[in-house]
């Protein structure tokens, strides 16, 4: 390399710059097809796109009804913020906003002088994919695509696969199997079903999101998810993705399994939230 270039216009492979980052938040952003495919199951479910960011709500008992991608092509508003707020408080939820590190600055200033508090890191991790092989899961497991006959079967396994975690609606995954550019997969443990999985293939961004990755108590420890997760980035790289990306809790097994596979780390970044005094057992506002 000639050492008299100017460092700044050296390339950095890989390197999450503002437009990466805006390309990795769309695995989080849910289109309106998929709004659509969870209005089967929750028909009040709706999405609204605020300050650059989709703000989703799959009903009061969604685990996801949170805005993501807010700040990240400019400044934020007060009133955009408050139109946020008034999305989620007339449906009867907490305001729920996932902050990138590299959303405008303007963001977490507004949501600290409104009294959000943090509730949540997540990491989120990338792959570069280029030519992925398939690696073939031990000899008792097997990883199948989910179709039409084991759809309800495939979002049983995932809602008891993440039971730990809280109670789950029994059809919150269902709505997503078989959608266009689903990674949806099954898989079993001589012939017993074991694991699932699911993710999204975007193909404007080049990205392939993973996503809702779960193995039954009885199962674990066996190779399950590696294979699951194996057989989403073979079938990605398949299609032409550029990335994988994830998102984990920190120093979670998840993340351990994903760094094993040498996803490394491209940021982490907040959830804040802030509720409203109809929603609290003291009747208290955590804002202003």
């Amino acid at each position: 390399m000639n050492t008299s270039q100017s460092s700044s216009t050296v390339a950095i492979p890989d390197f999450v710059d503002l437009n990466f980052a805006r390309r990795l938040e769309m695995a989080e952003t849910l289109s309106p097809v998929y709004v659509n495919a969870l209005q089967r199951y929750a028909p009040d479910a709706t999405s609204e796109m605020v300050a650059g960011g989709t703000a989703v709500f799959g009903g009061r008992s969604y685990p996801a009804n949170h805005i993501v991608g807010m700040g990240l092509y400019g400044p934020v508003s007060l009133a955009e913020v408050e139109r946020v707020e008034d999305f989620y408080r007339s449906r009867g939820v907490p305001c729920e906003i996932v902050v990138s590190p590299l959303a405008d600055r303007s963001l977490p200033e507004l949501l600290g002088s409104r009294g959000y508090r943090i509730t949540e890191f997540n990491s989120v991790l990338i792959l570069p994919l280029h030519e992925h092989e398939l690696i073939e899961p031990a000899a008792e497991i097997t990883i199948e695509r989910v179709s039409e006959a084991t759809e309800q079967l495939w979002g049983h396994v995932l809602v008891r696969g993440f039971a730990e975690f809280g109670v789950l609606p029994e059809n919150l995954f269902t709505a997503f199997a078989l959608l266009p550019n689903a990674l949806s997969f099954l898989a079993r443990v001589n012939g017993e079903p074991a694991g699932a999985a699911t993710g999204a293939i975007l193909r404007e961004a080049g990205i392939a999101a993973l996503f809702g990755t779960a193995t039954l108590p009885e199962f674990r420890c066996r190779g399950v998810q590696a294979s699951l997760i194996n057989r989403r980035l073979w079938e990605a790289a398949r299609a032409g993705c550029e990335y994988a990306v994830v998102s984990t809790l920190p120093g979670s097994g998840s993340q351990r399994n994903m760094e094993r596979l040498s996803f490394r780390v491209a940021y982490t970044k907040l959830v804040m939230v802030r509720t409203w005094p109809e929603l609290t057992p003291s009747g208290a506002d955590d804002g202003h």
